[in-house]
């Protein structure tokens, strides 16, 4: 009789098998993992938790800092509320005392201006570049009796070969010693009329050309060869007198001319350094340079020739050279400057002046304060007064953010440690929640003030009554007009009821710092012991897994070898059996 096996060799599932007893083991590494993702679980709960805390730390410091002083104080913070702010504004700082003042501006300051005493530019010449004096390329059209003639502008076009087109038409061009142009018919009787809506040029308005009551025409703007792209040494400069390459000086700062510096770097130069105190401007049609000064009040702009001529030629300076070209000696041209103003104002009746329309604490005396002047009063004006209140919008918004931190943190609290929550029994965490719910509904009877409770400055919770039984006691709730009322009638209480020695608001902050301490704190002793078991499980898990990799490994190895010698069994059968005749 002959014996036969299915499936591999034996006939036997060995895999189910090996799966099977594997099985059994894997169930301690789901318990593991289980374990682990609740303490995973715990911690990201615990984390939650610390943040809630720690809101409620910064909401409370926004108050308590109020110890630091300065603009940690939101208690010194101060309105300041001009009842004419065309006249003047104002702003509150630290210290500013809360009363009333009458503000009279009679005069504000104004700014001190140099100007050129004379055309620094030479008048245009029949060789200069129409497009050097800003025309820009284009026509224009002239009416000689009526007879319509066009004058084309290029980049090429000089004042002469404008004269030249101009006389063609009948046209004479004279430009006089003060740079003015003139068009005036060549024949006595004719009639001229200048422009058109066609025109292409800005020749018309850039010079202002203008009729005049005998037919002529004449510019309003004079003509000067020296533009603010001419470099300043060059020879065709412009200027009436060459500059020489150095150094002068405005205000502060010290100027440096080279062979590549022109009148616009230059004047950048000027208005981009604040150590010049001064604003530099090139006016194209008077041939002159104005300096004002940014600094306000009646004094002179400091203007120095150094190693260079340049505020000789601009008409600031009046230098004398000696043989070799250097300054033996220079003085301001105080006649060049339009010395500015300062300001005049009275408060309370005493008459004050500034230097500039900022008028600080230090010359007003009115400490905390800053007056911006406008303008001076009319006599439409009436009296303008200044209110200095309390600025009580930052206070009301920090105690909102605190009521909300308190109310999230009762939240959390209660719901961590619920029924069946992570830190159900936790006591340290009960036993924080109820002492500062008792600093929030208690009296501080140590406080120096008339207050005692939160409740007697707006902060209280709401009552269960019998028409709004659903009401939470346990949340806080912030009513402004109480609070705005006790701070009328007794701010430095509620300060001190808040941030003062043993204040409500600094007993809170105490407790809430403890819990959460660096090592020592609640929150870092759980994290760390659920760092500690983490790791631990993790360890397990990694340990358990690798001993059920072993365990796996050696089932199926012996159930090979148990194949294998089924195998050699069922070989030596069939040799057994192929030797035996029936």
């Amino acid at each position: 009789m002959a014996i036969s096996f299915s499936g591999l060799v034996s006939g036997l599932d060995t895999s189910s098998w090996v799966d099977a007893f594997v099985s059994v083991r894997q169930a301690d590494v789901t318990k593991l993992q289980t374990q682990l993702a609740s303490q995973k679980s715990t911690k990201t709960t615990l984390n939650d938790t610390r943040s809630t805390v720690s809101s409620l730390r910064t909401a409370i410091e926004k108050l308590t800092d109020a110890k630091f002083g300065g603009s940690f104080d939101l208690f010194s913070k101060s309105n300041a509320v001009s009842s004419n702010e065309e006249v003047f504004t104002a702003t509150a700082g630290t210290g500013a005392k809360k009363q009333n003042y009458d503000i009279r501006v009679d005069q504000i300051a104004t700014f001190t201006k140099a100007v050129s005493q004379f055309p620094a530019s030479s008048v245009a010449d029949d060789t200069t570049l129409l497009k050097n004096l800003g025309i820009s390329n284009g026509k224009f059209t002239m009416y000689v009796d009526g007879v319509k003639n066009t004058i084309n502008i290029n980049n090429e076009t000089t004042i002469g070969d404008l004269k030249e087109m101009m006389a063609n038409a009948g046209v004479n061009t004279e430009i006089n010693a003060d740079g003015a142009i003139t068009f005036a018919p060549a024949s006595e009787g004719t009639s001229l009329h200048v422009g058109t809506t066609t025109d292409t040029s800005n020749f018309m308005s850039l010079v202002g050309m203008a009729r005049q009551e005998d037919g002529t025409y004449a510019s309003t703007n004079s003509l000067y060869k020296a533009t603010i792209a001419t470099k300043l040494t060059s020879e065709n400069s412009g200027f009436n007198q060459p500059i020489k390459a150095g150094t002068f000086t405005i205000g502060n700062a010290e100027f440096t001319i080279d062979e590549n510096t022109t009148l616009s770097s230059l004047i950048y130069q000027i208005n981009s350094n604040s150590e010049a105190q001064a604003n530099a401007y090139w006016d194209d049609a008077t041939g002159k340079l104005s300096i004002t000064s940014t600094k306000e009040g009646a004094s002179y702009i400091n203007i120095e020739a150094g190693t260079s001529n340049f505020t000789d030629v601009m008409g600031l300076t009046a230098s004398e050279w000696d043989a070799e070209g250097k300054v033996t000696g220079s003085q301001l041209l105080t006649e060049a400057q339009t010395i500015g103003k300062n300001a005049i104002f009275s408060i309370n009746g005493t008459l004050m002046t500034a230097t500039s329309n900022t008028v600080t604490s230090d010359i007003s005396r009115l400490d905390g304060i800053t007056l911006t002047l406008n303008r001076a009063n009319t006599e439409d004006d009436g009296t303008t007064t200044l209110k200095v209140t309390q600025d009580s919008e930052g206070l009301k918004d920090a105690l909102k953010s605190f009521v909300g931190a308190y109310n999230n943190f009762i939240d959390k609290i209660d719901t961590v440690t619920a029924n069946g929550a992570e830190f159900h029994g936790e006591s340290s965490l009960t036993s924080l929640k109820n002492t500062i719910r008792s600093y929030a509904n208690g009296s501080n009877k140590t406080n120096g003030g008339i207050y005692k409770m939160l409740s007697e400055i707006g902060i209280s919770t709401t009552k269960a009554e019998s028409n709004n039984l659903s009401a939470d006691t346990n949340k806080l709730y912030f009513d402004e007009d109480t609070f705005m009322k006790a701070m009328e009638e007794n701010p430095d209480s509620v300060k001190s009821l808040l941030t003062g020695d043993n204040s409500i608001l600094g007993m809170m902050e105490e407790t809430v710092e403890q819990s959460l301490k660096a090592i020592s704190g609640f929150f870092d002793v759980k994290t760390s012991t659920l760092d500690s078991n983490i790791t631990k499980t993790e360890e397990k898990i990694t340990k358990k897994n690798q001993n059920i990799s072993n365990y796996k490994a050696q089932l199926e190895k012996k159930f090979q070898n148990m194949e294998s010698m089924i195998a050699q069994m069922q070989q030596n059968y069939s040799r057994f059996s192929g030797g035996i005749s029936m």
